[in-house]
């Protein structure tokens, strides 16, 4: 036995032994007022329990969960965001500037191999000027003079990419911000309405039942009843509160699968947007660095070699056509390798930073089944905690002679409040 029955046990004893019967003890227990009646204000002795702290971790867990799941949104919090995107648009500008070079080195190659064929076939053909061609094409001061504007226009390029790419990272953002926002409106929308509607059916239940319940209780207040129709009210009264709680509890149940169907649905649809605007955006950027890659590739071209001399015969202008063709030909090919690989390394980018903008359905799943965990934890802990404090007001209630107690009420005419000397029972338990 705690202390708290040990000491209720000897008040008990004490108020027999000086024949003050159970007035002696400050309840008169057949007074007009109390009429052998005690109700308990439950939730109040709940926070008096020595597992309450247990309980209320678990209320803000589930809580938190919960806000998290309110809607479809971005795993990452705003700092870690703009961290990660500066990581992705450095590792982007790496694999452009290695793409860059590389094929600058190709091109030069090329043109330079190019320059040195037409020289030769210029000079088999004994073309009138082929010397100071085959000369300004292998000029160093002309090869530098190229090399450097060739430099300069991809510099340009990159730096052109690197704007549009940020600004179709902003605007991607923002489409997922506004979208995921929109998502967790509409989700909160909802759970206020079942929640309304919850409120709703509580209210209609107690105002159905409310004849009923207040015919049993003015009957249960007659002290003249027998034992026998006692435990008959009693029991209408306990079915009568437990088709309630039923009632409810089916309620709660719908109302839950039909918020978490609604969360799916939200989570998909939002997904679907971010993913359909921000191929968009993606499409659109694309479109724009093709663009600025053709002028400059127009642009570098143009630093080639000299023009060939005028009034070349048909065979050697055919001739000079092919060494050119086949060169190109061949660049093409070469730098196809290079575009490959880059294309490769931004796709991989792209899904990365993708994936940020997007719903994570798969942590949506895990957080639903962690909830459900948490969710059995704490009710398996309230019922714990519940019976304590029932065992506790049972006892109570039969030291003081209290033949009935009615639990989580706000008041009760004609009855005793058990909730203060509860509140102190219980928190001996932790003695």
């Amino acid at each position: 036995m705690n202390s708290a029955s040990r000491r209720a046990g000897f008040a008990l004893a004490l108020c027999v032994l000086v024949g003050a019967a159970l007035c002696g003890c400050g309840v008169n227990v057949h007074s007009p007022s109390v009429r052998g009646i005690g109700y308990v204000r439950l939730d109040e002795v709940v926070k008096h329990h020595p597992l309450y702290p247990q309980l209320a971790q678990l209320d803000d867990a589930i809580a938190a969960i919960d806000l998290a799941a309110a809607g479809p949104h971005v795993p990452l919090s705003g700092p870690q965001m703009r961290k990660q995107i500066a990581v992705l648009n450095a590792e982007l500008r790496d694999a452009q500037d290695r793409a860059n070079k590389i094929l600058a080195a190709k091109q030069q190659d090329y043109e330079r191999r190019e320059a040195q064929a037409v020289a030769a076939a210029l000079a088999a053909a004994r073309v009138p000027g082929a010397g100071a061609y085959a000369a300004r094409a292998m000029s160093a001061t002309s090869a530098q003079q190229a090399q450097q504007a060739e430099q300069a226009a991809n510099q340009d390029f990159m730096a052109y990419q690197q704007s549009v790419i940020a600004q179709s990272n902003a605007a991607t953002s923002a489409v997922a911000r506004e979208l995921n926002a929109a998502a967790a409106a509409k989700y909160r929308a909802k759970a206020e309405q079942l929640q309304q509607d919850e409120t709703n059916l509580s209210l209609q239940l107690t105002q159905k039942d409310a004849p009923t319940t207040l015919a049993i209780k003015t009957r249960l207040n007659n002290l003249a009843l027998d034992e026998a129709t006692r435990k008959s009210l009693e029991g209408q009264l306990a079915t009568i509160n437990a088709n309630e709680a039923a009632a409810m509890q089916a309620q709660r149940r719908s109302d839950q699968a039909a918020l978490a169907a609604y969360q799916a649905q939200l989570s998909k649809e939002t997904s679907q947007a971010i993913a359909s605007q921000a191929g968009q955006i993606g499409s659109e950027t694309r479109a724009k660095i093709e663009e600025r890659g053709n002028e400059v590739g127009q642009q570098i071209r143009s630093l080639g070699p000299p023009p060939l001399p005028a009034n070349l015969p048909a065979g050697t202008r055919e001739k000079i056509a092919q060494i050119h063709e086949t060169f190109a030909a061949q660049f093409r090919a070469d730098a196809q390798k290079t575009y490959n690989d880059y294309n490769a390394t931004k796709a991989d980018l792209d899904r990365q930073f993708a994936a940020m903008h997007g719903a994570d359905v798969g942590a949506t799943g895990a957080a639903a089944k962690e909830l459900a965990q948490l969710q059995a934890r704490r009710t398996d802990l309230y019922n714990q905690i519940v019976g304590q404090i029932t065992s506790e007001s049972d006892r109570l209630a039969k030291n003081l002679g209290l033949t009935t107690v009615f639990v989580n009420i706000t008041a009760a005419a004609g009855g005793y409040d058990l909730t203060n000397d509860l509140i102190k029972d219980v928190e001996s338990l932790k003695e």
